[in-house]
């Protein structure tokens, strides 16, 4: 769900633009609403709207100065533009890499019988992972190679880490916001006003194309000279040492907008604004509310503020939201709903604010529903959070609001997602509640007692906030089931719902392939273990193991685990078998989706073999090819599915391995056990399967672990310990 085109919904750019109408919406909203009931009580305003048809000719009641915003905004976005992004040498990192790269030539040019050893313990020391199997290759050169490479080596290395090695992300960054050239400084000075080129900047991605053709050189005094060597031993040894100084650019850009000047426009009294029977622009709109400023009790400098003010938290809080949610294919849905969620909120507490006047308490705000509602539909309690901060940033315009509000919508909206669980049971609900009442109940008390709150205000302070959190769990209750249905979003209720036993699919799966469930049911455990020790979804990983193989349906009797004395693949060509077995990944797609499962469930479905090898099959197609004197193409016995792009499919990808192979052992024990998981594991990392799917050796390691406890507990009448053994 992270780097899969296939992920990006075709109404994108609709959806962008209702995030948009959105945002306007909730930001306008937030600005207005507390400024209602001063517009109210205001004896001379007036609305006016666009297209609306004035009454009368309007002339200037007053010299006032107008301030247009447009152009404003314009010259800031320009002076913003004007700014290129910063980047730096560090000198750490360049530090960092010429020691790597020393002791590496050292223990090349060393003792040849302890070089192997030595340079497997140094990388090992320094976590680096030899993808490209470098070593190996380097160890087929005579001596005398070996001396030209790393002569070679560290003078390639020299000119890269002078020019500089830019990590691809902030490469990416940079071009994707639309710059070809950068600032690069040099320790307290920069290049002043000269630029320097994005194509020339190296990326470990780019030294391939870059560095080739200035190595060809060397093959002149060296026919035998490797330039692509080099260039892998730069990609394993060297460090990213240009740094994108993100935070500089942001804050020179900032300074840059700040020193724009606001365009204002002096207009004298009695100027003719409006005339009479024509509609009205929005500049006479602007204008006019211009002049009628001093209806309000804020001043024109304050609600400039309060405008800046609430624009910002809108944006800010909606470039947070979709930054956590980076890589999710509902990023954009999701934020459509949290928007969704404040505009309504924003617009009953306007309602709560016309219906109780200024007897309004801080526990009447209805600021508890939009992070709820979130967190229930997203079961990310970091998107909840950032929903109620932006609300209780809202809330702190309000009239009614003491300087503890903001302070207290945020503490009540923490405790509420800090207490709430995930509900799977009836009781789940209740214990839910009765934490958050009993944890804002407190936080209202507190913060309010801060303020020098009466106390005989304490009680119906209380009494509000538990009726909040009551009314806000009635309502996202109701409303969560809905948008999980209509919107097919995997919530903990649908994906309970949907992994019963009882679903059709799960259900004929049992009857006719007996086999492949039981299998689908253990490989669900594992993966609900596993999940959980990576901080991945377990239960997501949980269902999606479920209905990993619900293609198997069709045509059972192809797969082991559901034979019992004949194979049919030992009658017909491996070629007709791997079609076969390929084939029930894609009906197992097809399937789901005809019965409505959740996309993340289907992915995991799509992506649980990845573009694997079908190592027994393509084994027997080599026997064949060898009879015959053919050849075999590897993609024909290999899967051609997408590789696991996130945890969930990575980790139900390998507990189907490990259970099936590890469930064909004969005389099992615990060294046994633990050697063929690990080599399964390493297996699909060399292949390739699980460099999509944000997995880290730390978490492949704890991957390990869990299943060999699982396996382990599974078969414990049957496994031979080591001390058994002995």
């Amino acid at each position: 769900m992270r780097k899969s085109s296939r992920h990006r919904p075709a109404g994108s750019r609709y959806r962008r633009l209702i995030i948009i109408v959105l945002a306007v919406l909730v930001t306008g909203c937030a600005f207005f609403i507390p400024l209602l009931p001063h517009i109210a009580s205001a004896s001379q305003s007036v609305t006016y709207l666009v297209g609306q048809l004035a009454e009368e000719d309007i002339y200037a009641s007053r010299d006032f100065i107008y301030v247009d915003r447009e152009r404003t905004e314009e010259r800031r976005l320009a002076a913003e533009r004007a700014v290129l992004p910063i980047a730096s040498l560090n000198l750490r990192l360049t530090s960092l890499s010429y020691a790597r790269l020393d002791i590496f030539s050292k223990l090349l040019l060393g003792d040849s019988d302890r070089r192997e050893g030595d340079l497997y313990t140094f990388l090992g020391s320094e976590d680096l992972v030899d993808r490209r199997n470098l070593l190996q290759r380097l160890f087929l050169l005579s001596e005398e190679e070996l001396a030209y490479y790393v002569a070679t080596l560290n003078e390639t290395a020299s000119m890269v880490l002078s020019r500089g090695l830019m990590a691809h992300e902030s490469y990416e960054r940079i071009a994707g916001d639309g710059y070809d050239s950068f600032h690069l400084e040099m320790g307290l000075q920069s290049h002043g006003d000269e630029r320097d080129s994005l194509d020339d900047v190296l990326t470990k991605q780019n030294l391939d194309d870059l560095l080739f053709a200035y190595l060809r050189g060397y093959i002149r005094q060296q026919r035998s000279f490797q330039p692509q060597l080099i260039i892998d031993t730069l990609v394993l040894l060297l460090e990213n040492n240009l740094i994108y100084d993100e935070a500089k650019t942001l804050s020179l850009r900032a300074q840059a907008r700040t020193n724009v000047e606001e365009v204002r426009i002096a207009i004298p009294k009695n100027t003719k604004l409006v005339s009479r029977d024509t509609p009205l622009t929005a500049n006479q709109v602007r204008m006019l509310e211009a002049m009628n400023e001093r209806s309000f009790l804020y001043t024109p400098t304050q609600l400039l503020a309060r405008a800046i003010f609430t624009i910002m938290v809108t944006l800010v809080g909606g470039r947070m939201f979709l930054l956590f949610a980076k890589g999710h294919f509902r990023s954009e849905l999701y934020l459509i709903l949290a928007l969704s969620a404040l505009l309504i909120s924003t617009l009953l507490i306007g309602l709560i604010g016309w219906l109780l006047g200024g007897a309004v308490l801080d526990s009447h705000l209805p600021v508890l529903l939009a992070p709820m509602f979130i967190l229930q539909i997203t079961d990310e309690k970091r998107l909840a959070f950032i929903t109620s901060l932006m609300i209780s940033s809202y809330v702190a315009l309000l009239p009614t609001s003491s300087m503890m509000t903001f302070f207290f919508s945020i503490a009540t909206g923490s405790l509420v997602l800090w207490t709430f669980q995930s509900a799977r049971r009836r009781l789940d609900t209740l214990s839910n509640w009765a934490y958050g009442a009993i944890t804002t109940s407190f936080a209202a008390l507190v913060t309010n007692m801060l303020v020098g709150l009466d106390a005989h205000l304490y009680l119906p302070l209380v009494f509000g906030t538990v009726i909040n959190v009551t009314v806000s769990m009635i309502l996202v209750d109701v409303t969560v089931p809905i948008f999980e249905r209509v919107l097919n979003i995997p919530t903990s209720y649908r994906l309970l719902e949907i992994s019963r036993e009882d679903n059709p699919l799960l259900e004929r799966m049992a009857q006719v392939a007996q086999g492949s469930f039981t299998h689908s049911r253990h490989v669900a455990e594992l993966s609900y273990a596993a999940a959980k020790t990576v901080g991945a979804n377990a239960l997501l990983a949980r269902v999606g193991a479920m209905f990993h193989d619900i293609g198997k349906s069709d045509h059972p009797e192809y797969f082991i685990e559901n034979q019992t004395e004949e194979n049919k693949h030992d009658d017909i060509k491996p070629s007709l078998s791997v079609a076969i077995i390929k084939s029930h990944v894609k009906l197992g797609v097809e399937k789901g989706r005809e019965a409505g499962l959740p996309q993340e469930v289907l992915d995991i479905i799509g992506q649980h073999h990845g573009n694997d090898v079908i190592q027994f099959f393509y084994s027997e197609a080599i026997k064949e090819a060898q009879e015959r004197s053919g050849d075999v193409n590897i993609e024909d016995y290999s899967y051609n599915n997408e590789i696991p792009q996130t945890k969930e499919a990575a980790v139900v990808m390998l507990a189907d391995v490990v259970e099936a192979a590890t469930r064909t052992m004969k005389k099992p024990t615990h060294s046994k056990y633990q050697k063929m998981i690990r080599k399964l594991i390493m297996g699909k990392v060399d292949r390739g399967q699980l460099k999509d799917s944000g997995l880290s050796l730390t978490d492949l390691d704890r991957i390990e672990e869990v299943f060999l406890q699982q396996i382990i507990g599974r078969d414990h009448q049957r496994i031979e310990y080591p001390q058994e053994e002995e």
